[in-house]
């Protein structure tokens, strides 16, 4: 059986199914302790009370409060490149992220939604969730310029391929705060502007159109 955690001399190790269990339950209790108090004044000490363990006992699966960010991340945000890296064209790459966008309007949690535009926000506050959420972005953005550059052909620079995945993400991403600011969200006419966007940078990545400000 593989062990994961301890191994020293006289000290009991943590099989790696029971790591992951108890990591499981560090990060639904911190998301619990997230929603209830919020993420800037929830402590590693409210987190501990919620998940019922010592200090010490988190402290073996996570140094920090970023670091729990970092397994939430993980477990419980989608990866953007993922459904990026399965399109060919035009119609794959539409379907990928309608598909994605309609999936995370199904699996909508405006609690915890709440809790991770706040932690967003921490971001100018602490390097390392900058560093979390910025590498989640760029594997997004290098993902989507790369299917749109095969789509565009020589017609479309390398730049231009990245600076409208940029764009496309960024705008999808807004859809998702104006659906937080609604207290009672048009999912329907969000999924279709989810498809105007997407079809809109497709169409002009396949047509060559030139960037703004150039003829």
């Amino acid at each position: 059986q593989a062990f994961v955690l301890g191994g020293e001399e006289g000290l009991p190790r943590i099989s790696s199914d029971r790591a992951d269990e108890r990591r499981k339950h560090i990060l639904d209790a911190a998301m619990r302790a997230f929603i209830t108090s919020g993420f800037s004044a929830t402590s590693i000490r409210d987190i501990c009370k919620e998940a019922g363990m010592s200090i010490g006992g988190i402290y073996v699966h996570f140094d920090s409060k970023e670091a729990i960010v970092e397994g939430l991340v993980a477990a419980l945000l989608p990866d953007l490149a993922f459904p990026l890296t399965t399109a060919s064209d035009a119609f794959g790459l539409d379907e990928a992220l309608v598909a994605d966008y309609v999936a995370s309007m199904e699996n909508w949690n405006a609690e915890e939604a709440a809790v991770w535009l706040e932690i967003v926000g921490a971001c100018h506050r602490s390097p390392r969730i900058a560093a979390i959420f910025s590498a989640r972005l760029e594997r997004a953005t290098d993902a989507l310029a790369a299917v749109l550059k095969r789509i565009g052909g020589e017609v479309v620079e390398a730049g231009e391929a990245r600076d409208r995945a940029r764009a496309l993400l960024a705008a999808l991403e807004g859809l998702g705060l104006i659906r937080l600011m609604q207290p009672t969200p048009d999912d329907k006419g969000l999924v279709q502007a989810a498809r105007v966007l997407v079809r809109g940078v497709l169409a002009a990545s396949a047509s060559g159109t030139p960037r703004l400000g150039e003829a």
